[in-house]
């Protein structure tokens, strides 16, 4: 059908690389301005992990110990039912209006939110009143953060060199790695260095509060970037899509499988090896607290120094053979890493999470570019966020409480593990499905004869990004 404007025969064309930027440094720009939101998000959630133990004392009291935990993870996993309306309500803007407003949104909304959780009363002062707070402020942070994850890697994708797509996009999933990172030091640091009654009574709550400043100088970086030159283009052509929820799943249902299968794998092993881990080595497996959160930061930092190298290397052998090999890995690691995590040796349970690590790194280092490059212009902020926040509503988010579930359930401490191999089974075997998608343009729609062409061109050899 042709949009207003339109004439038969008239192409949505791709901008030339580079188009639309003031300067040769505004790809770099744009990939700092876009990931600040995503570290906000996983500092939130990896400071919420690591406090996981005392959030439940002071806001979800129980005599059970273990049934308390379960309520804390229980408003974690909220967050995350809200997340794909979030994709809904911000892609649909996003994809209509551009990538820039939304974007400017959801970082504000995310910060107040996590700013709020570090300043709320709790149980013992206000009663119901605090858990229930606690449960909305996680609410709305997830419907936040639906619209976020995917916005920002249609940005950055869009603004990125084409021959160094994988690479760019990458850093989103670096700075969600320096995220936990950061999250994990700030938590260790303070458990190590901190009375226990003041960490229990104000000390947790500064992680939280230092969310406020970061949103601000997110706001600010977000609120001077200029639209990206892809979506520039529909707009100039008066293309954009008035329902791109429903055009996305009509037209483009199989790259909607194909993006949640990619991923699958990340969707478990974030939360699972660097979010949970923590909660989990402590109350599962006996280690101290300081001991938990030490061998998780080392994993960490191991994890991230490895993925500028495979985001590289995306670029140059594809995204498909990373994929493949990293989920395959994931899959036949992970349990016996697991069995190894309860040697009791704080030093082999550290290496062990950092081969975990080394396993996961080359999937999670690409698949994001994967997921931009099925998808066309014209609803690729719907379909990015769609293929994101459904597998980690149905599997990440929920990942922490399924685990300490099951090891209720069956006694087995490393059964969480097995939610980690079945997401590595779904990523390797949508990697031997997928088409590659690397040394490609992105995909663009043309208008020809009065219907729609979803087209990719082939780079020319030689192009190169800067």
């Amino acid at each position: 059908m042709l949009r207003k404007g339109c004439t038969m025969e008239q192409p949505v064309k791709a901008p030339a690389a580079g188009a639309g930027s003031a300067t040769a440094g505004a790809p770099r720009r744009a990939v700092v301005a876009a990931c600040v939101g995503n570290f906000i998000e996983y500092y939130d959630f990896v400071v919420y992990g690591y406090f996981a133990t005392t959030i439940a004392a002071l806001f979800f009291p129980a005599q059970d110990p273990t049934a308390s935990l379960l309520l804390t993870f229980a408003a974690f996993a909220v967050s995350y039912a809200a997340r794909p309306l979030g994709a809904l309500i911000f892609g649909r803007i996003g994809d209509r209006y551009g990538r820039k407003a939304p974007l400017t949104v959801a970082i504000l909304l995310i910060a107040t939110c996590t700013t709020v959780i570090g300043l709320l009363p709790t149980y013992e002062a206000i009663g119901v009143a605090a858990p229930i707070i606690l449960t909305v402020a996680r609410l709305l942070q997830g419907i936040s953060v639906g619209g976020e994850y995917g916005g920002a890697l249609a940005f950055i994708a869009e603004s990125a060199p084409p021959n160094r797509r994988s690479f760019y996009t990458g850093w989103q999933t670096f700075t969600i790695g320096l995220a936990l990172l950061v999250g994990a030091a700030v938590a260790s640091t303070m458990t190590t260095t901190m009375d226990p009654e003041a960490l229990q009574s104000w000390g947790w709550r500064i992680p939280f509060l230092a969310g406020l400043p970061l949103g601000f100088v997110g706001l600010y970086m977000r609120l001077r970037l200029e639209e990206t030159p892809h979506f520039k283009s529909v707009q100039q052509q008066l293309a954009t899509e008035k329902a791109p929820l429903r055009r996305s799943v009509r037209m483009e249902w199989r790259a909607l499988l194909l993006g949640m299968g990619m991923i699958a794998t990340p969707s478990y092993c974030i939360y699972i090896y660097f979010i949970y881990s923590p909660t989990y080595l402590q109350s599962e497996l006996g280690y101290p607290a300081a001991q938990a959160q030490s061998a998780n930061l080392v994993s960490l930092i191991f994890y991230c120094a490895l993925l500028p190298f495979f985001a590289y290397l995306g670029d140059r052998v594809g995204r498909r053979p990373l994929i493949i090999i990293g989920a395959t890995a994931v899959a036949v690691v992970t349990y016996p890493a697991f069995l190894v995590l309860g040697s009791g040796d704080i030093v082999i349970a550290t290496s062990a999470l950092c081969v975990m690590g080394l396993c996961f790194a080359p999937i999670s280092a690409v698949a994001l570019a994967g997921i931009a490059e099925v998808f066309p212009t014209t609803f690729r902020y719907t379909g990015a966020s769609l293929s994101l926040n459904i597998p980690v509503t149905l599997l990440g988010g929920t990942a922490p409480l399924i685990a300490t579930a099951l090891i209720g359930a069956t006694g087995n401490v490393a059964s969480p593990a097995l939610l980690v191999v079945i997401g590595g089974i779904i990523s390797a075997a949508t990697g031997f499905v997928m088409t590659e998608t690397a040394n490609r343009g992105l995909r663009e729609v043309s208008v020809e004869g009065g219907h729609q062409r979803v087209t990719a061109t082939p780079l020319a050899t030689g192009t190169e990004g800067h």
